[in-house]
């Protein structure tokens, strides 16, 4: 892997910290008013003493964070992924072993502080909120994402923080923010993938009064801990009758299972993928019983598919740039490769897509800590969980979230198999051998369009907000035009207003079809790529108007390529949705 500070020496990504994302709004949204920052002065927690007082402190201990994780990502990380890939997993009689490398970098992490990113600071973690946690799972990510996988794990935490007790939390977080104790996630069953709501492990009480749970689960990321660190696991399983009310959400130390085995896999090499079983296992409810599903597992779903789709883009800029740096070193034909035109034009498609995929996953995580920070606010502030819901502002975010983080999810995770597969095509033959990193990386992309939902599920998930917000008067058709209100070049709002009402106009053709659901995949794929140009035309104005020359320059590029691969896709959409018709 290429080996530099991936923070401090990607150009776009410094451009989105420092100008793009709306750090003024979501800051003192999960700053809760900087509330730890008072705590701090008051009680002197040593656990606050870095807590910020104002947005400017908040984003410089991030900035630190990113360019220390930048670091750790491009010199540590890169430095060991072949070594760890070459050693892999092995599985014997419940046991799985890890490369040394990956306990060494765990230990490494731990010890600088950053492995509970997203954990509060009572404790122990830095309280970052899902777009500053998101740029440490990119640069993480392009080093090597079997390990931006492990460190995930840890920070599953999260979620005990938010739906488990006080007692729970306590006693599980701050050892998860130590890195003694990892996290998995056990939703998925044998029989079951992703219909949860006829999850069968059982989960009862016992004489004691202790809930216990039966069954298997399969395709379970560290059930088996990692090391000699346990996990805890969190578990679906069904503690009443049939269906999704029937399902409550469970803690599972690692010692109360058998890891069965673990899958032998196309790509993610040091990820263990473990079959776990539960047999009358010891296990702690989170929350209240039935809303297993329906609240908690439905309730990570935003933060889950933005990471899948955070992971695709560090793993796609990882293929752009081994496939950029072979072609500027190969030399045919007496000059290098990147010279000839199509090669060149490789290496400018996936340039753009980095840029876009960036552009609209930093946009949907902040969506996502406006929604998620407005409405923790507000709860606080009236008690009123009902009124909270229905608050108009509340009511949009949610929308909105919940139709860009599967369109996030859909778009990076494909286009992320597209750079890689293009980047591997720049090194030809020897791309098709372990000589090179690219291999690797082209078959890590290969799960991101499949986990965490399929590509065919998010475009469910999608396609809903798409065919009623486009409508007049719909929330969709009014954010698109805000965003677009804000460019200043009448021409460029103008084309993509076109764009905006050619995909409107589709809608009625989409929803005359008989079977419909076959092109809701492009659907939600002809608004992504209308609504990443429009975010690269919003970047585009950004840098000019800052006088930003290098970053201007590059968007001048970057936008139009971007706008015409969109433009494509929108006329092809139209020429299938016309012949059907």
């Amino acid at each position: 892997m290429i080996q530099n500070n991936y923070f401090d020496n990607n150009a776009d990504l410094l451009f989105t910290v420092d100008h793009f994302v709306d750090w003024a709004t979501i800051i003192p949204l999960k700053e809760e008013g900087f509330k730890d920052a008072a705590e701090y002065k008051a009680t002197g927690d040593k656990h606050l003493e870095y807590a910020p007082a104002t947005v400017e402190e908040a984003l410089e201990g991030y900035k630190a964070v990113w360019q220390q994780s930048g670091e750790l990502a491009g010199i540590e990380i890169a430095g060991a992924a072949r070594s760890m890939e070459k050693h892999g997993l092995k599985f014997n009689n419940g046991k799985v072993t890890f490369p040394p490398e990956t306990i060494k970098l765990i230990d490494l992490f731990a010890g600088s502080g950053l492995l509970g990113y997203s954990m509060g600071r009572h404790h122990g973690g830095l309280n970052m909120n899902l777009t500053a946690s998101s740029i440490v799972m990119e640069l993480v990510s392009q080093a090597d994402s079997a390990f931006g996988i492990t460190l995930g794990c840890f920070n599953l935490a999260e979620v005990i923080e938010r739906f488990g007790s006080k007692e729970m939390t306590d006693t599980w977080v701050p050892k998860m923010s130590a890195g003694e104790v990892t996290g998995a996630m056990a939703l998925t069953e044998p029989n079951y993938g992703s219909d949860l709501s006829r999850v069968m492990t059982r989960a009862v009480k016992d004489e004691q009064g202790v809930w216990r749970l039966t069954g298997t689960k399969r395709f379970i990321t560290h059930g088996c801990g990692v090391g000699d660190r346990p996990s805890v696991i969190l578990t679906l399983a069904r503690s009443g009758g049939a269906g999704a009310k029937g399902l409550s959400f469970f803690l599972v130390h690692s010692s109360e299972i058998e890891v069965a085995r673990i899958e032998e896999k196309l790509g993610l090499h040091t990820s263990p993928t473990c079959e776990i079983v539960f047999e009358n296992s010891k296990a702690e409810l989170i929350g209240e019983e039935g809303l297993g599903l329906v609240r908690y597992a439905m309730g990570m779903m935003n933060g889950a598919r933005m990471g899948i789709a955070v992971q695709s883009l560090g793993i796609a800029q990882a293929a752009h740039a081994e496939g950029r740096k072979y072609a500027s070193e190969r030399v045919q034909f007496g000059a290098t490769i990147d010279q000839l035109p199509a090669v060149k034009r490789i290496i400018e498609d996936n340039e753009a897509l980095c840029q876009g995929m960036r552009a609209l996953v930093y946009r949907a995580c902040e969506i996502v800590d406006k929604y998620d920070g407005l409405s923790n606010k507000l709860l606080k502030e009236t008690g009123d969980e009902r009124a909270v819901r229905k608050n108009e502002e509340v009511v949009r975010l949610d929308k909105l979230a919940k139709l860009l983080t599967p369109t996030a999810k859909l778009f990076c995770s494909e286009e992320a198999n597209f750079v890689a597969y293009h980047s591997l095509q720049i090194f030809g033959g020897s791309g098709y051998t372990e000589e090179y990193d690219i291999a690797k990386i082209y078959r890590d992309a290969r799960i991101c369009t499949i986990y965490e939902g399929t590509t065919q599920l998010q475009a469910v998930a999608a396609i809903g907000g798409i065919v009623e917000g486009l409508r007049e008067g719909g929330f969709l058709m009014a954010h698109l035009r805000s965003e677009i209100g804000r460019l200043s070049d009448s021409k460029t709002a103008a084309a993509l207003t076109a764009d905006v009402e050619a995909l409107a106009k589709l809608v009625p053709q989409y929803k005359e079809r008989t079977e419909k659901e076959a092109v809701s995949i492009d659907m939600v794929a002809a608004f992504s790529r209308i609504y990443v140009s429009i975010l690269l035309a919003q970047q585009l104005q950004i840098a000019k108007e800052k006088g930003l020359k290098e970053i201007a320059e590059s968007k001048a590029k970057v936008f139009p390529h971007f706008h015409v691969m969109s433009r494509r896709y929108l006329a092809g959409l139209t020429v299938t949705l016309s012949a059907a018709a």
